[in-house]
């Protein structure tokens, strides 16, 4: 099974890193298959590959509650809507990710309650699923519509991102960008 190929590939590369580093993802489904999928998979070494993988949102978040004064960011005003990517909301509390961005002094955060934004990886690409797709992301689509000029929209996920940049007029980012965009 090639899936079974790769992910030995993937764990052998990692458990041969020396120090054993963390390892930081910014795709929540990538690390979900850390975390999960090759665990469920039984493959040699997923578990001590898994206890270094993190969400780089997770992982800064934590870092800047040891170490508050590890980062220095800038006090520009913006009001910051946050959409939780799937497989983050499954693995764990989000609420992480609202304490990050209030990291940010000035902003406005909003930890948006937001279901699925229907892409569901490539679900929502498929021609056959579009329009199923188009009326799951409805609600979020919605919400954005319904920010104010300038308001950033934050989502971790690759397709979450593409799906709001799609029904909406904005650029949503990533977190990490949103970090570094402020960083002084």
């Amino acid at each position: 099974m090639r899936v079974t190929r790769l992910g030995q590939h993937n764990l052998s590369l990692l458990n041969a890193e020396p120090g054993n580093p963390p390892i930081l993802f910014l795709e929540p489904s990538c690390y979900s298959m850390f975390l999960e999928d090759y665990r469920e998979l039984n493959l040699p070494g997923a578990d001590q590959v898994t206890s270094r993988c993190f969400l780089a949102e997770h992982f800064l978040d934590r870092l800047l509650r040891e170490e508050p004064n590890a980062l220095t960011f800038d006090t520009k005003q913006v009001n910051v809507i946050i959409h939780a990517h799937c497989h983050t909301k499954a693995l764990m509390n989000v609420g992480f990710m609202k304490r990050l961005a209030e990291r940010l002094h000035a902003r406005k955060v909003t930890l948006l309650e937001t279901g699925c934004c229907g892409m569901a990886g490539a679900f929502g690409a498929l021609a056959s699923k579009y329009e199923l797709s188009l009326k799951v992301a409805e609600p979020l689509a919605q919400i954005v519509h319904n920010q104010p000029y300038g308001t950033m929209v934050v989502a971790s996920g690759t397709s979450c991102r593409h799906q709001i940049e799609h029904l909406a007029p904005v650029r949503a980012r990533h977190m990490v960008e949103l970090l570094a965009e402020a960083l002084v």
